[in-house]
């Protein structure tokens, strides 16, 4: 899984490459917990380029979502590829998530 952060003046733009799934949930979590807890801006997450997320990667898009709330900041999914987009709909959250 590749990570790639782009801090711009008025938003942090996050796109993931790569599969978000148990084996690589410890590096997801960490890297965007920390982006949620440090930065007092919103977040666009382009997903284009992942083709599976668990539910453990829904969950920490869940406690994002959470953490960007308390802000009063936006946590959007800019893009996502099919599949994530299926599942954040099968699991009822595709209207919880600025999508």
């Amino acid at each position: 899984m590749n990570i790639e952060v782009k801090d711009n003046e008025a938003v942090i733009s996050v796109k993931v490459n790569g599969d978000i799934e148990m084996m690589t949930i410890k590096e997801f979590k960490e890297k965007l917990l920390e982006l949620g807890q440090s930065a007092d801006k919103d977040i666009e997450l382009d997903l284009s380029e992942v083709e599976y997320i668990d539910s453990s990667g829904v969950g920490v898009l869940i406690s994002l979502l959470k953490l960007q709330k308390k802000k009063d900041k936006v946590l959007q999914i800019k893009k996502a590829s099919q599949k994530v987009m299926n599942v954040l709909k099968l699991s009822s959250l595709s209207d919880v998530f600025d999508l």
